[in-house]
């Protein structure tokens, strides 16, 4: 799941109960932080997150990178 489907999915639930005031007021955060969030100013906290039933998950990927050491200079 994006960011982006992640603020789709709050935008719902904002809808669902009756708007991102309503909503936030819900789950005990401000209407200031929601909209940070769903500007993409901010990230969704997980005070956020837990009424969804989500959690973040960071991933780290390997990939082939083409790396040469530097070459060290000598001092004089």
């Amino acid at each position: 799941m994006t960011a982006d489907d992640v603020r789709q999915l709050i935008r719902s639930t904002c809808a669902i109960a009756g708007s991102q005031s309503a909503w936030a007021k819900t789950i005990g955060i401000s209407p200031a932080f929601l909209s940070d969030v769903l500007g993409g100013g901010r990230e969704p906290s997980p005070a956020i997150l837990e009424p969804l039933g989500l959690e973040r998950v960071t991933m780290y990927q390997p990939v082939k990178v083409n790396y040469a050491p530097r070459k060290r200079r000598k001092r004089k």
